[in-house]
This record gives structure tokens, C-alpha cells and sequence, in this order.
């Protein structure tokens, strides 16, 4: 069992302690009193088929999996994508937890099986992507036929299976007609009370779900439509620490605890991102791989599953943080962002420090009201033509003219949604859907309501102005910024670690 996290707080004898920013790692000294929190140690995966079969055999509130299948058995298997851990890991649990389900199915006879990844808004897997997350075996068995799907909210052969206070909820048509859906997923770090609802609903459910003022409540009420018209057998496994690979080995420790093997890895990355034109410095440490622990698997209904899955999670992964702080420091690391982006572009950037990592929290924020986020990124202008070109658009003519939420969501969506090219592009060339760069914003702009001030500190100055933030050029310069709204001796809270950590703040 790995140690668990804790809190350092810096004095007079503390190490310089690493931070990230986009692809550069640093050694940095921090002032002293500032409190650091540390995730608990990375472990080395290891088998989970063991877990697998005891929550498919001894499930939360249903029959096990083998008692509902039948030969007549119309199966599909829902892939969770919204959650998929990030650095991207060696090898991804889905896979065996697929193929244990598929092996209970073929053992029952079934001969009727597909498989829908609920992707949402979010691009949507071409049969590379298939592939290494499912593995030759799965994927040569259902490619081939067009058994493997990704949900479209755009498609016309969505189908109506209830309404929510007057709103109809249309969902995947396979998933619709299904006798039994499998839902497979992971519990690495994503918020969302039902991810399922965001992966298969239609366009109109899913903006609500995440419109300027979206109500969480219409997010439970679509889950349990879900799971009451179709009979829902859910299976998560919950993840650990990500443990980088070996030229990254030293990111996933205490820096008082490297060894020299750790000292050399660190300088020799400096001095190769150093060395390297940008764009290599980002091939290079941009998109690194991880190893993953299965804590536990747990399987059953859908939403005592998600439920129990949260909570251990949580209890795995939390660390007790002594109140919130007049100031939150945040690391934002490319490869934790995006794995198609080694940087991130300044949008996925916000989002993950703001909603993300600042998010992160057992309900008590890290930092309070009218204090001050902190975050470490370049934020530079840059998006993919074909993945970003949306977000691209979006931050080059409707941010520039307007922050606010409301106002975006009148005057811009509606437009942005209905767009050919950017629907084109979801459709066909595994961008996501227009949508999302909407909502992400909506999420950020509540995560920034409370505070009096976000800081970014070694970034474009042109990028955070758009944002409607700060730039600063060093850590000094941004406290010293900050101390406009939180004085010049302020409490100061700072993230550190490479996978998240949940805070739970006293």
C-alpha cells in the first residue's frame, strides 16, 4: 500500500521543490510558511483480473453479470470516455475490463454485442484509438463489422426514452435498444455526477447539462432515466497515482528523497529542453506515458457504482489541507491537459487549473473568497487547425469581445453549434464538437467568480488578457500582484504532484 499524502510546510531547511509549467520542469525555492501539498505515493499496476471477477460476480444492488445474460441477450457495452487518466498510461484498464465482460457474454452465448464509446462533445476515437485502448483482440473482432461506435449528440436516429420536467432526452440508438448495457469506466479524477448522461444524450440535453447555469440536478434526474428504461450494469475501476516512466521517474517523487540516478534524470531533462528548438522540448517531455494502480474495481447499478467508486477514490487520493488559503498556487503541465497537445493551448490550460486542479476539493475551496489563484503556464497562442479550430476561433473573436457567460451563451452559441465546418469536423476528422469549447468556458468563468484575481506567472501577457487574467513574469512579481486583495503576508497553498490530488480542506 503506498504512503499516503500530506502537507509540507515550508521553512528555512526545505529543498528547492519542483514546479511545472506547460513541458519545462523547474527547481524552485518557496517562501517559507507556504503549505505544499503532496498526493500519496505512485504504486506499480498490477494484475486486476482478480477484481474484476469478484465485482462482476458479488455486485452492488443487482444479480451478477453472468445471471443477466442470456443467449437472446441484446448486450452493448458503453466505454466511459470523460475520464480517461492523463499522462495517458501504459496500459489502459478498460481493456481487460472489457474483455472479462466479453468473456462472460461469450460464455452465455450472446452473439448480439456492440460497442458505443461515450464520447459526448469530446473527439470522437478513430480505430487507432480503438485499438490501443481495447487491444488487437477486441478491436479485429468488432472493427471490422462496425460494432465499435463512437456517439454522435448530432446523429438523427437519436431515441426519445423519457422527458425531464417537459425537456425529451434522446439517446445513442443502439444504446436505446439494448436488453442490458455494460457501462465501463474509470474513476481517475473527472467531477461529474454522470458522466454516462454527457456521453450518449442528444445535443440539446447535453448543452443543459452544461449551460452558463447548469443545474446539477437535471444531471442526476437524466441518469436515473437512464438506468430506469434500460437495464444498466456499471463497472469502474479507480486508479492510483500516475508513475512516469524512468526518464520521468523523479516527477513522481519527493524531491528531498531523489537520489542521485533522479538528480541526473532532472538535470539531463533541463538541459535537453534547453538545448531543443520548442516544438521538440514539447515532443520530448509533452506527452509522457504512466503506470496506474487499480486500487479496486466495483461494479452493479450505475449509480451506486459511480457513488462508491467517488468515495474511494477519494479516500485513496485525498490529502487533509488546514483551511483554505488567501492564495492557491497551481502547476499546469501539458501532459496532464491534453495527450494530443504536449502544451496545451491557453483555454485547456485554464480549465485545468481553475476547474481541475482548483476544483479538487471535498466541497471547502483551497483558497477563499476574494482571494487569489496563482497558476504556472506560458498560456501561448497556439491551437491545432483541425482539433482546436473551434477553440481557436473562440479565443481569437469571442473572448477578446466578452467574458461574461450569459452574454457568450446569447450572442455566440447558437452560431458556433450550428457551424458546418466545425460540425464537419466532428464528424469526420475526430475534432470535438463545437459545444465544448463553450461549456469549458462556462466552468471557468464560475471557478473565477469568487476570486479577486488570477495570476499566471510566465506566460504571454496578450493570452492572459484575453482570459480576463493576470500575467506576471516570476512567482515574486505575482505575489507581489496579488498583494492588492490579500496583503503582503498571506496564507499560500500550492499543488504539487504530476496526477490530482483531492484536498480535503479544514
Amino acid at each position: 500500500m503506498s504512503r499516503p499524502g500530506f502537507v509540507l510546510e515550508v521553512d528555512a531547511k526545505t529543498p528547492p521543490l519542483m514546479t511545472m509549467s506547460g513541458a519545462l520542469l523547474r527547481l524552485e525555492r518557496l517562501g517559507v510558511g507556504t503549505r505544499v501539498v503532496y498526493g500519496p505515493d505512485a504504486d506499480r499496476s498490477t494484475d486486476p483480473v482478480g477484481l474484476i471477477d469478484a465485482a462482476l460476480q458479488a455486485p452492488l444492488g443487482v444479480d451478477p453479470l453472468a445471471a443477466q445474460l442470456s443467449p437472446a441477450t441484446r448486450l452493448t457495452l458503453v466505454l466511459l470516455d470523460s475520464d480517461a487518466p492523463l499522462p495517458r498510461p501504459y496500459f489502459d484498464p478498460r481493456r481487460t475490463l472489457a474483455e472479462r465482460v466479453l468473456e462472460q457474454a461469450a460464455r452465455a452465448g450472446v452473439d448480439d454485442v456492440e460497442i458505443v464509446v461515450a464520447s459526448g462533445l469530446r473527439q470522437r476515437w478513430s480505430d487507432a484509438q480503438v485499438t490501443r485502448v481495447l487491444g488487437d483482440r477486441v478491436a479485429t473482432s468488432f472493427l471490422p463489422d462496425d460494432l465499435i461506435s463512437s456517439h454522435d449528440v448530432t446523429a438523427e436516429t437519436l431515441v426519445t426514452i423519457g422527458d425531464i420536467d417537459g425537456h425529451p432526452v434522446s439517446v445513442n440508438a443502439r444504446v436505446a435498444d439494448s436488453d442490458l448495457l455494460v457501462v465501463i469506466g474509470l474513476r481517475a479524477d473527472h467531477g461529474q455526477s454522470c458522466p454516462l448522461a454527457e456521453g450518449i444524450t442528444d445535443l440539446a440535453t447535453v448543452k443543459r447539462l452544461g449551460s452558463a447555469d447548469s443545474e446539477p440536478e437535471f444531471g442526476r434526474q437524466v441518469c436515473e432515466l437512464i438506468a430506469a428504461q434500460i437495464p444498466v450494469f456499471s463497472l469502474v475501476a479507480v486508479l492510483g497515482q500516475p508513475l512516469l516512466s524512468h526518464s520521468l521517474r523523479f516527477a513522481s517523487r519527493r524531491e528531498w528523497e531523489w537520489g542521485l540516478a533522479d538528480r541526473l534524470a532532472f538535470a539531463g531533462a533541463r538541459q535537453t529542453v534547453a538545448a531543443l528548438p520548442r516544438r521538440g522540448a514539447q515532443l520530448l517531455h509533452g506527452t509522457p506515458r504512466a503506470d496506474y494502480a487499480v486500487i479496486d474495481v466495483i461494479g452493479g447499478a450505475h449509480t451506486a457504482v459511480m457513488e462508491n467508486a467517488r468515495q474511494v477514490w477519494r479516500a485513496a487520493n485525498g490529502v487533509e489541507v488546514p483551511g483554505p488559503a488567501d492564495v492557491l498556487v497551481t502547476p499546469v503541465w501539458g501532459a496532464a491537459i491534453d495527450e494530443s497537445d504536449p502544451i496545451g493551448n491557453p483555454l485547456a490550460a485554464a480549465r485545468h487549473a481553475l476547474v481541475t486542479q482548483a476544483g479538487s476539493n471535498l466541497g471547502t475551496p483551497f483558497v477563499r473568497e476574494g482571494g487569489v489563484l496563482i497558476a504556472q503556464h506560458p498560456l501561448r497562442h497556439r491551437f491545432s487547425n483541425r482539433r482546436h479550430s473551434a477553440a481557436a476561433d473562440f479565443f481569437a473573436t469571442v473572448l477578446p469581445q466578452t467574458t461574461d457567460p450569459d452574454e457568450i451563451a446569447a450572442r455566440f452559441e447558437l452560431a458556433a453549434i450550428d457551424d458546418a465546418w466545425y460540425l464537419d469536423l466532428y464528424r469526420k476528422r475526430f475534432a470535438p464538437h463545437p459545444l465544448r469549447v463553450f461549456q469549458d468556458w462556462y466552468a471557468i468563468a464560475r471557478a473565477t467568480a469568487p476570486l479577486a484575481d488570477v495570476i499566471w506567472v510566465g506566460a504571454d501577457r496578450r493570452s492572459a488578457a484575453v482570459l480576463g487574467h493576470r500575467a506576471a513574469s516570476t512567482a515574486a512579481d505575482a505575489l507581489e500582484i496579488a498583494s492588492g486583495s490579500v496583503g503582503f503576508s498571506p496564507s499560500i497553498t500550492m499543488l504539487r504532484g504530476v496526477g490530482l490530488v483531492v484536498g480535503d480542506v479544514k
